[in-house]
């Protein structure tokens, strides 16, 4: 049995040495797992990112594995600097509708977000994934939601977690998504087809695309996210990007971008002569 169980946690502000003699050995062992998180150094600070989440709370997750994801959550947000001029987080779940929970403007700290995850209600309905995709793009990602603009380069990131099959198609609105300069983590739990998986998910399949057999199991992504989104290689550096003028690196990925009078064209790799630099230099060649 576990008695007079004591962890103790830094915070910013002092030491505190909680008894947790009153909890069950469950609650502990969350609890033990975010200590153990918020313990080591924190390496995302200078890397701001606009991050949301997009969590599927169809009836197919049975409510101990709905637990289990609000902790997987919490778990992320460990590592992830919070705040209004560094990461900004925002959540959504998903089921037969979009159920937002929270914006990337609503809350400035950690542990504003962490209750928010707390707070979550299942919503225990369908399965409509391309539908929670479209949101995050046409909504989730706006100037009006807190998204921060395009030309500042903040990462804009979006992690989906899902444990069955879509009950609408994803394949248009993920490229969509992608397109827009959103780098998707796709994140299957149990019977997920990988290829629906990587339907949604940015490449490098690799980086983006997990599959587990359980949400027991989602835990063990943790390091693998830990080392994506705060830092690691240089993508640029170890992907055949095949950008035609200059190769940008960010968290898991890279994006392409032009030189100075040029355009990218929709291949988001090659680029062209912008049409009014090109419109001057015709009319400065008849002159």
């Amino acid at each position: 049995m576990l008695q007079d169980f004591i962890i103790v946690s830094f915070s910013a502000a002092a030491l505190q040495v909680l008894s947790m003699s009153n909890m069950c050995v469950s609650q502990v062992l969350i609890q033990l797992k975010v200590v153990h998180i918020f313990l080591q150094k924190n390496p995302c600070e200078a890397t701001p990112l606009d991050f949301v989440f997009v969590i599927d709370s169809s009836r197919s997750i049975r409510p101990n594995d709905y637990e289990k994801v609000k902790t997987f959550i919490i778990q992320i947000l460990q590592f992830l600097d919070i705040g209004h001029n560094s990461t900004r987080v925002g959540l959504l779940q998903y089921g037969s509708v979009v159920e937002p929970e929270f914006s990337l403007n609503t809350y400035n700290s950690r542990a504003q977000v962490e209750q928010a995850v707390r707070d979550m209600k299942h919503l225990a309905t369908g399965t409509m994934t391309g539908l929670a995709i479209q949101y995050t793009m046409e909504v989730a990602f706006t100037k009006k939601q807190g998204a921060r603009a395009v030309h500042l380069h903040i990462p804009r990131i979006a992690m989906i977690v899902t444990d069955g099959r879509p009950q609408d198609t994803v394949e248009e609105v993920a490229a969509a998504a992608r397109q827009a300069g959103i780098q998707i983590f796709a994140i299957g739990v149990g019977r997920v087809d990988m290829k629906t998986l990587k339907a949604i998910g940015s490449e490098p399949h690799s980086e983006h695309v997990h599959l587990v057999a359980n949400f027991s199991q989602i835990e063990t992504l943790i390091s693998v996210f830990r080392s994506a989104l705060c830092g690691g290689d240089e993508m640029c550096e170890v992907v055949d990007h095949q950008c035609q003028h200059i190769c940008v690196s960010s968290p898991a990925s890279f994006r392409c971008k032009c030189k100075k009078g040029f355009t990218l064209n929709s291949d988001g790799k090659t680029c062209k002569v912008d049409a009014i630099l090109a419109c001057k230099k015709g009319k400065q060649t008849r002159m």
